[in-house]
């Protein structure tokens, strides 16, 4: 768990866009992982003067409290099931948070922990619940090629259904981050609002990068949240001229679904060859050139 160059950058952004660190919570206490000369290239880049922050540019492999200063932080409390780290309060969040934490912060910060988490319901329901009314909450955690990684990769859809104003959120921002030999952003979007699923295969490691804001104290994740694309098929009425009828659709992909039956009858293998292509990063679909879904964050802010 750590602060890396683009998570810095990510926090750095959120800052200036009025989020507050002041009263701020970390699941895990973080690491810093960037070296002196990448801290003053951040800083400069967002028009801070690293004079003002010497114990930042001493925190080279150490732990990120400098940081987190830098962001506001007068209190900031770092939770961890062991005290391995020196994390301040030792609690298991596979079980939830005491009651005198909720609605006590300003900013509820995951970078790198929540995908560990067995039971992540009752993870995300703590978090949610320590933030007050205009505070924040923000994540750093894994999606693509992070197998093995932890017990979660997490998709886009599962933060946008749970960060609604049904849960007392308002999404602010998804960013899909590519750590390939380019550091490239794309901001997301929501999959209810294009009406389809945010796929994505690609040959490098992915994290999504959260901020959402909570804009009202309610009951969190009362009802499980349903993944938009079947929510939109079962509450969509029936359409056609003639109740029963199949609409045109319905029959073109009735005849694509025979040839592909009898491709494969008469030819089993080419079928099956061809078939792991309609999965892939070359159909632009699923890859980031998707601009309906991604569209690139050239600024990196």
């Amino acid at each position: 768990m750590g602060i890396d160059t683009e998570s810095a950058r990510f926090l750095v952004s959120s800052k200036l866009s009025g989020v507050s660190f002041q009263r701020c919570a970390t699941l895990g206490r973080q690491n810093y992982f960037l070296g002196n000369r990448e801290t003053r290239n951040l800083l400069q880049s967002f028009g801070i003067d690293p004079q003002l922050h010497p114990k930042l540019l001493s925190a080279h492999r150490g732990f990120a409290e400098p940081f987190w200063e830098m962001l506001g932080t007068r209190e900031l409390m770092t939770i961890d099931a062991s005290d391995f780290e020196g994390a301040s309060k030792v609690h298991d969040m596979n079980q939830p948070v005491p009651d005198e934490w909720k609605e006590s912060f300003d900013a509820v910060c995951d970078v790198g922990t929540l995908e560990h988490i067995f039971n992540f319901p009752t993870a995300i329901r703590s978090c949610l619940t320590m933030i007050k009314p205009g505070g924040h909450f923000m994540a750093h955690t894994t999606a693509n090629n992070y197998f093995g990684h932890g017990f979660y990769q997490f998709s886009p859809e599962l933060f946008f259904r749970i960060l609604s104003p049904k849960n007392g959120f308002q999404m602010e921002r998804l960013v899909a981050v590519e750590y390939g030999p380019r550091r490239r952003w794309f901001e997301v979007t929501d999959p209810e609002i294009i009406r389809a699923r945010v796929n994505l295969i690609n040959a490098f490691p992915v994290l999504i990068f959260v901020r959402a804001k909570k804009i009202a104290t309610v009951p969190v994740l009362v009802e499980p949240p349903q993944q938009s694309d079947y929510f939109q098929q079962w509450n969509s009425p029936p359409a056609g001229p003639v109740p029963g009828e199949a609409r045109p659709a319905q029959k073109t992909n009735a005849k694509t679904g025979r040839f592909a039956r009898a491709f494969l009858e008469s030819a089993p293998r080419l079928a099956r060859f061809l078939e792991a292509f309609t999965g892939s990063p070359l159909i632009r679909r699923w890859s980031f050139r998707n601009r309906q879904a991604f569209t690139r964050i050239r600024d990196k802010r």
